[in-house]
């Protein structure tokens, strides 16, 4: 039996951070979401070292993969013409999704680009068509920008149990920090006046690293833990203790 990744993203991964921002998108554009923490748990993947042995039982090899990726796509549609009645577009590769999001893309006065959620747009999977649903009291206008994200889930082929799932949450969690600690624009130095002082620093550098450092502990006990497990199930493979 298989294992989703998104069943270890949301069950073992996103519980140990605290980020609004993710939050956010995982209300707002669950396929997005899902392809932002799949590239966090696939540089995560690497560091579960221990027991030795790990990367191939979860990754697999070139010539025989154990980790099927989820397949993801974005694409923009622009209406070429007003929309007045139900419409059905067929997207190009756009089949078999999912997951789907749709959001209407304008530019605001300071060129920033605006994502709005809406309703006004339908995805049949099983062909990949999207439905505009326009009437006559309420048009779609000519130029409206539609932007779309797609996700399919991937799988590990193991059946991966709680422990293994539960290490792999930490190694997450491990690079969720690391990209913080090495976030550019909180680190780089800022010019101080008399409307603006940068307290702290020093002391929010050093928090930082001790939290880094507290979770690989976490991670390098977690692995230990397992490898010895593992090694008690050999020797009593039926005693119901572990």
């Amino acid at each position: 039996m298989a294992t989703p990744i998104l069943k270890v993203i949301t069950q073992y991964c996103s519980i140990l951070i605290d980020d609004i921002n993710l939050d956010a998108l995982a209300r707002e554009n669950m396929p997005l979401y899902a392809r932002r923490m799949w590239s966090y748990l696939q540089a995560a993947i690497p560091n579960f070292t221990t027991p030795s042995g790990m990367i191939p039982y979860l990754m697999g090899t070139p010539d025989s993969p154990k980790l099927i990726e989820p397949i993801y796509g974005s694409t923009k549609y622009i209406l070429e013409e007003d929309i007045t009645e139900e419409t059905n577009v067929a997207l190009e590769n756009g089949a078999g999704y999912e997951l789907f999001s749709c959001k209407i893309e304008t530019i605001d006065k300071r060129e920033r680009v605006i994502l709005t959620p809406t309703d006004l747009v339908k995805y049949d999977s099983e062909n990949g068509i999207i439905t505009f649903t326009a009437s006559a009291e309420n048009p779609i206008p000519k130029g409206t920008v539609f932007n779309i994200d797609f996700y399919t889930d991937g799988y590990f082929k193991e059946d991966l149990s709680v422990e293994i799932m539960r290490i792999l949450g930490l190694c997450f969690q491990v690079v969720w920090q690391t990209r913080f600690n090495n976030d550019w624009l909180s680190n780089v130095s800022k010019v101080e006046d008399r409307s603006f002082s940068e307290q702290n620093r020093a002391n929010k550098e050093k928090t930082d690293t001790e939290r880094l450092a507290r979770y690989k502990s976490d991670l390098n006990s977690a692995m230990r833990a397992l490898e010895r497990n593992l090694a008690i199930r050999k020797i009593l493979p039926s005693s119901g203790l572990i």
